[in-house]
């Protein structure tokens, strides 16, 4: 709550407007009303009341109307949001041209000519080559410049993981923001916002290099980076911009070729010698869904064949064969319902290995008629790797398949940050967040909806079409992995089982 105000944010579009009007209109507001936070404008705010949507800027000390929805477009509140807020830092009041502008929009409609009526002089905007000679920077010429200097003193490896942190989709609000322009407000903001979507470890890692980039533009370029004449003219993020983090154990971001030699090991190891051993197809077909997906093993085990349907092209499947899987708010750690999309190769490498017709259980067990459990494939891949968990069946040594064939020990959870960082290098983390259900689900509380597969495939805030890139460039990857490793493996002999333990001879009593 916001001064009795319930507050959301999200990236706001001409959506938003349009449902803040249905809600008006219908009488639908409750209490004394709502605001949406735009997470592409700094401090812009929707706010609806029962009797009327309007535009404000929230700042630090004060905020200021900028004009109703009706004359307003998303676009033009942007505009006169930034316009205001480079006022109010040069100690000028706003208000005067605010309703000028607002005026001139309801007349006229056109963005360019209520500009050009509210703040008529004409500023000279610098091409990108002289604003990054002269100044003063924006961010994406200091992250740019930043990073043309790293690639010149490190390997590409390193340079790719600075790319990824110092281009995190959270950080795109800061695009044409003036580096002198940036305060301590919006900067934590962004950090809280990183923890939240991914972990405290990468909000950590983003700030580590954000604030290398800026003592790098501190000490070399204070003048061409406007540096030198920021608002807060101390280097404010040393004291002001930092992530209490102390990293555990490091965890293990398995490469495909790993995770392509981890299935194949597993197809071509189905049984270790002993009967207690032998994997079943649902435990295998599982195995290959966290591979391919990246979802929690807890999530994954309960979903049924009822759960999976076909995506069509109005949903956002970008061709045809594709699949959906969807699970219900229950079911996810997020508590939100959560659709994810599968590509044709996908499920056909999962019927494969399954070959499971008319089960219950999309991954049924090979006892009884319930699923494979979480814990049961962890047995398999601690099998793998030549342990048993604590209190498992089974006697005798294990081989460590996977440490024979260089494969490092690694966890079911561990793919979800390979999966992360494959497409954060490919600049699809805001894919790999939907993916993995990481991110906020948009302004409807999916929390208490129970709703169907239909209605999931065209829920906007599912952001389909934006999974199903995602995963159509890592399912590709993931099988490409797993043809080379099995095409290599194929060349080796044949496992040999291991004897079966013999049985003691059953004692008879006598009558």
């Amino acid at each position: 709550m916001a001064g009795g105000y319930t507050r959301e944010r999200a990236r706001l579009t001409a959506d938003h407007v349009r449902r803040a009007r249905s809600m008006i209109a219908g009488g639908r507001i409750e209490g004394r009303g709502f605001e949406w936070g735009d997470t592409a404008c700094v401090g812009l705010t929707l706010r609806v009341t029962p009797q009327a949507a309007t535009w404000y800027l929230r700042g630090r000390a004060s905020t200021v109307r900028l004009g109703s929805v009706d004359a307003l477009t998303v676009a033009a509140a942007r505009e006169a949001a930034t316009r205001a807020r480079l006022d109010l830092q040069g100690g000028r009041d706003p208000k005067l041209d605010l309703r000028v502008f607002e005026h001139a929009m309801a007349a006229t409609g056109d963005p360019e000519a209520a500009a050009d009526a509210a703040w008529p002089e004409e500023v000279a905007v610098p091409s990108d080559e002289e604003r990054r000679r002269r100044g003063p920077w924006q961010w994406h010429d200091l992250v740019d410049l930043f990073l043309e200097h790293k690639a010149r003193t490190l390997t590409p490896g390193y340079v790719r993981q600075y790319t990824s942190y110092l281009r995190h989709p959270q950080y795109d609000r800061l695009r044409h923001v003036l580096v002198r322009d940036l305060g301590p407000e919006i900067l934590q903001e962004i950090r809280d916002d990183i923890a939240e979507a991914n972990s405290l470890s990468a909000a950590a890692r983003c700030v580590r290099q954000g604030k290398e980039m800026m003592e790098w533009a501190w000490a070399n370029h204070s003048g061409r980076s406007g540096l030198s004449k920021a608002r807060d003219r101390w280097p404010m993020w040393r004291d002001q911009w930092n992530v209490t983090y102390a990293p555990g154990k490091r965890a293990h971001t398995p490469t495909l070729p790993e995770l392509g030699r981890t299935l194949a090991l597993a197809e071509r190891h189905r049984s270790l010698g002993q009967t207690e051993h032998a994997t079943g197809a649902g435990a295998l077909a599982m195995l290959w869904c966290v591979v391919l997906t990246g979802q929690r093993t807890g999530q994954v085990a309960g979903t049924t064949p009822g759960q999976v349907s076909d995506l069509d092209a109005e949903a956002g499947a970008p061709g045809p064969g594709w699949r959906a899987v969807a699970w219900e708010g229950p079911a996810m750690k997020s508590r939100r319902a959560h659709l994810l999309p599968l590509p044709p190769e996908a499920w056909a490498a999962l019927r494969r290995v399954s070959g499971a017709k008319g089960a219950a259980w999309l991954f049924p067990s090979k006892r009884g008629g319930g699923h494979v459990s979480p814990g049961a494939l962890n047995q398999l891949l601690y099998r793998l790797s030549g342990r048993r968990i604590t209190g498992a069946t089974g006697r005798g040594p294990l081989v460590d398949l996977l440490g024979a064939h260089g494969v490092r020990h690694w966890t079911l959870h561990d793919v979800r940050r390979s999966l992360t960082t494959f497409l954060t290098d490919r600049r699809l983390g805001g894919a790999a967040s939907a993916i993995l259900d990481h991110e906020i689900a948009g302004a409807e509380d999916l929390r208490e909806r129970r709703a169907t597969v239909t209605r999931l495939h065209y829920d906007t805030a599912q952001r389909v079409a934006l999974k199903a890139e995602g995963m159509g460039l890592w399912v590709s990857a993931v099988l490409e992995a797993y043809e080379a490793e099995r095409a290599a493996l194929s060349g080796l002999p044949a496992p040999v089982r291991p004897p079966r333990t013999q049985r003691a001879p059953r004692r008879v009593r006598p009558a």
